[in-house]
């Protein structure tokens, strides 16, 4: 059985590069699961994993800089378009040429979200990353950049339409619950994301406070399932948690052996 691809995307900073280190160790040490991490970041300067397969053997942001005379941002486009251009050289190496021979591929994204995960590039690599083994995506939401309600909606929201633009299983994961700068709305994320609508200022929320519940709604009624867990990448038994998590979507697209 091929093994399960979980993609961890987020906004920059949002504790990917961690989380992929503490789960994979997480689930070797207290599963015995095999687990294959990926660094599709080329512009990381440290990873903290040994990954199996690493995009910075292919290119890294600072050759795509240099080569196409370009500044951080249109690099990081330039480097989406690049791993699109070279799936299948992508794919054609480990872990993913012997998928058979793991349980899990955990998969670092790009730092900059928006220009891998949204940009039409990323719909070549998704697409064939799917046809080689089922496919998750653990959309990473930072619990210390939550510090208004706006703040909660915006970043729910874009969970909501990375499901939509990907057409993959996405599950939300709040990360660096350690550091959360409102722990009271990151819990309701976790526990009923439907209270947000008690939580609206009107008085203080100026134009927010006419378009939040309709963001609200249409983020509940299209959400999925799956309810968010609150981690810490710092403490391995939060794993647990996440793996719970992602458990009950590999009993959708798949099974975890």
């Amino acid at each position: 059985m091929p093994a399960v691809n979980v993609l961890f995307i987020g906004a920059a900073g949002s504790g990917k590069t961690s989380l992929v280190k503490a789960y994979s160790e997480w689930a070797r040490q207290n599963l015995l699961l095999r687990v294959a991490p990926v660094n599709l970041d080329p512009g990381a300067e440290i990873v903290e994993y040994k990954p199996i397969f690493d995009i910075r053997n292919l290119f890294t942001l600072r050759e795509v800089i240099e080569k196409y005379n370009l500044g951080p941002n249109g690099a990081f486009i330039k480097s989406s378009e690049l791993i699109a251009e070279n799936t299948d050289k992508i794919l054609s190496n480990p872990p993913f040429s012997e998928s058979s021979k793991w349980d899990l591929i955990l998969i670092d994204t790009p730092g900059q979200m928006e220009a891998f995960i949204f940009r039409p590039a990323s719909n070549v690599f998704l697409h064939k990353l799917s046809k080689i083994g089922n496919t998750i995506i653990a959309y990473v939401i930072d619990a210390s950049s939550i510090k208004s309600l706006s703040d909660a909606i915006f970043l729910w929201f874009l969970y909501v339409l990375i499901q939509v633009k990907t057409g993959l299983i996405t599950v939300p994961v709040i990360n660096k619950r350690d550091i959360a700068v409102n722990p009271e709305i990151a819990r309701i994320l976790v526990t009923d994301p439907s209270r947000l609508l008690e939580e609206i200022d009107m008085n203080n929320e100026g134009l927010m406070s006419e378009v939040i519940p309709d963001l609200i709604n249409v983020a509940l009624k299209t959400r999925g399932s799956f309810r968010a867990v609150l981690v810490s990448a710092k403490e391995l038994n939060d794993m647990v948690n996440l793996h719970t998590l992602l458990h009950e979507a590999f009993c959708v697209c798949g099974d975890l052996t």
